[in-house]
């Protein structure tokens, strides 16, 4: 099958780009459109979405701007931009035309906004010892979608200020919607562009994952839906589940197998459709529709698996997690869950997070649960230091049983007594614990 690709870029870059999609040769549509700003790029890349494979991005700050808005199609994106290799060799061509420029009065604007000077000279510097990549994508990484809207004029005014003060004499451009501005202040700007090498390379990585993209999209996903309460398990409110969910994949077009057994039911479906009911791993509309139709709440497990086996064991374990916390919960092929869904605590739970869990549960003698809930207080508290007294009252539990949890996690090498307190009370002083999860 044909691949559709877009690339999306500054008006400034879309006439060279095309070019160098013009020279790459590949077994797919390469489409190039172009964006204003960063505030409007995500409508960009939303008129595209719905008809198309992949993106390709220019630049990493425009990535992160797509990625910081939700989207009704998640595609594969990759960015685009000159290598570190590519600004070592613009460097030296410019060094090369003139001997006489000085790398102190060279600006790099990419860097601007970057802690660690942004001259050619810092560049060249940081190059030596290998932290320039680092450091850039762990900035990438820490922005929000208000510090993106706002990098291109702080970029913009910096260089303005510092060439109105004499501080610099041309600019290494890779922010391209400022050029037409810089140049009409007089400011000496260079963009050097990626190879067609470069972008080749680039193109050929987004074909390899759309294609183990498409073949995730039809993994197995088995949805598994009980009452949350075993007090509401029985077979009249399990037939009432089953009809809703008959219901909720008709009105969806879904093409679901359902089945219901003692204590829940079941359904099959894929990746695409799981993505498309929860919004990417985001909501569920399907606890939502079953909430509005039944007195009783609902627990639902999303499993996927790479084969039906593992799809009903990571369903079983989702649903669980759904009893426990409540919602929705979704544990993925790689043994990571995420959940709640449709939460503001929705968080993704590594799969090596619940491996070291397990471990901590084995050497403390106590049970997962358990020690989730424990994690449970200490972030719901903002803090890692608990009184027996406290863990009670936040696990609803009998001092007596929260003083035995506190032992066997002492005795497990997790707590330590920190120091004790007093109080206004007659009594004896309060043992205060400290907890290390170290995951």
């Amino acid at each position: 099958m044909r691949r559709k690709i877009v690339a999306i870029t500054s008006q400034y870059l879309k006439e060279p780009i095309s070019q160098i999609v013009s020279e790459l040769k590949l077994n797919c549509d390469i489409q190039v459109v172009s964006y204003n700003k960063f505030d409007t790029i995500s409508e960009v890349y939303d008129s595209y979405a719905g008809d198309t494979d992949g993106f390709l991005i220019s630049g990493k700050i425009a990535k992160a701007a797509i990625e910081s808005t939700a989207h009704a199609y998640n595609r594969p994106i990759v960015s685009f931009e000159i290598d570190i290799a590519g600004l070592y060799r613009a460097l030296l061509n410019l060094l090369i035309s003139n001997r006489d420029l000085d790398m102190d009065r060279i600006i790099l604007d990419f860097l601007i906004p970057i802690d660690g000077g942004c001259t050619a000279t810092a560049f060249l510097k940081e190059l030596d010892i290998d932290t320039v990549p680092p450091h850039i994508n762990n900035w990438t990484k820490a922005l929000t979608r208000t510090s993106i809207s706002t990098i291109e004029n702080h970029v913009l005014s910096e260089l303005i200020r510092m060439w109105n003060n004499n501080e610099m004499d041309m600019v290494l451009c890779q922010y391209s919607n400022i050029l037409p501005e810089l140049r009409a202040h007089g400011i000496p700007t260079i963009y050097p562009l990626p190879s067609v090498s470069h972008i080749r390379d680039l193109a050929n990585e987004l074909l390899s994952t759309i294609e183990l993209e498409h073949m995730r999209s039809n993994l197995p996903v088995i949805i598994n839906v009980s009452p949350r309460s075993s007090t509401d398990n029985t077979p009249e409110n399990i037939q009432q589940i089953y009809v809703c969910m008959e219901d909720f994949f008709k009105k969806n077009l879904m093409n679901c197998i359902s089945q219901k057994v003692d204590n829940h039911c079941s359904a099959l479906t894929t990746v695409e459709m799981l993505q498309h009911i929860t919004h990417n791993n985001k909501v569920c509309e399907l606890n939502e529709f079953l909430t509005d139709k039944l007195h009783f709440e609902c627990a639902v497990g999303y499993g996927i698996g790479a084969n039906f086996d593992n799809a009903i064991r990571n369903s079983v374990n989702a649903r669980k997690e759904a009893v426990q916390f409540g919602k929705s919960f979704i544990q993925n092929e790689n043994g990571d869950m995420i959940g709640p869904l449709g939460s503001s605590d929705r968080r993704v739970i590594q799969n090596q997070y619940v491996q070291n869990l397990g471990k901590i549960a084995k050497q403390c003698n106590l049970s997962p649960v358990t020690i989730k809930k424990v994690l449970a207080s200490t972030h719901a508290a903002g803090s890692n230091k608990i009184t027996t007294h406290e863990l009670a009252e936040r696990m609803g539990s009998t001092v007596r049983n929260a003083n035995r949890i506190i032992q066997n996690l002492e005795n497990g090498g997790v707590a330590k007594l920190a120091y004790t307190q007093t109080t206004n009370a007659k009594g004896r002083p309060v043992k205060v614990y400290e907890l290390y999860f170290n995951f």
